[in-house]
């Protein structure tokens, strides 16, 4: 069979090379697929449409969200210069108007720290636990909150829960002192001192050596436990 020249293509008047069906034919597509696309022209024509609003739109979206991001965290960063109720209303402010955004979680977390710096423990209490109930579980953010629910519950004599969250950090890599010392402290102040006790020397044994000051710090809750009986 003699090779297939490039002259002996069907020619094809440039009047239809901007129509669709003058598109197809340059596009070499098989004869079915061509029929399929003459058949059903203006749904084509509405799905390429619907693509580029849609591509359009993202497009704009993204803009608008990198624009909002910026906004909010230029404004959380405006409301940490402050102090006291300032701050705290501020803080306030990032949340409502930037909702959605990592600078709005942050100013929630930032109101509950200094409202608890100020001694409205049930406030601060309240503040983490909503947090908490808006991030995911797997959340990098969930010791923080743990660590600022279990202070005000201790502050706020809720032993239990206090407890409760202090044993969470005992297991979490990278919070096992906040969380053992906690258990610890909790055990003391309800006069379980024999668990107490257990909770500091077997935290003392998972105490890397070079970590001096640490290790001192359980070794003299220990003595001073020892002394006490």
């Amino acid at each position: 069979m003699a090779k297939e020249d490039i002259f002996d293509k069907e020619w094809v008047d440039e009047r239809d090379k901007n129509s669709l069906e003058g598109l197809l034919e340059q596009m070499n597509l098989p004869p079915a697929a061509v029929k399929f696309v003459r058949d059903n022209k203006r749904a084509v024509q509405i799905a390429i449409a619907a693509v580029v609003v849609a591509v359009i739109a993202w497009s704009l979206y993204g803009s608008y969200r990198d624009n909002r991001i910026e906004q909010s965290s230029a404004a959380l960063s405006d409301a940490l210069e402050m102090d006291g109720q300032q701050m705290i209303d501020q803080l306030a402010a990032v949340e409502n108007d930037f909702s959605g955004t990592p600078a709005a979680l942050w100013a929630q977390i930032n109101a509950a720290q200094a409202l608890a710096a100020d001694g409205e423990m049930e406030a601060a209490s309240s503040k983490f636990k909503a947090v908490r109930e808006d991030i995911g579980k797997s959340s990098p953010l969930q010791p923080l909150l743990s660590i600022g629910i279990a202070q005000t519950a201790e502050v706020l004599g809720n032993y239990d829960e206090s407890l409760g969250e202090y044993q969470k950090l005992a297991g979490i890599e990278g919070y096992e002192s906040i969380g053992n010392m906690g258990v610890g402290r909790i055990h003391e102040i309800q006069g379980d001192t024999a668990r107490a006790l257990d909770v500091y020397e077997s935290y003392l044994a998972t105490i890397d050596p070079a970590a001096i000051m640490q290790k001192r710090l359980v070794e003299e809750k220990i003595a001073a436990i020892k002394a006490a009986q």
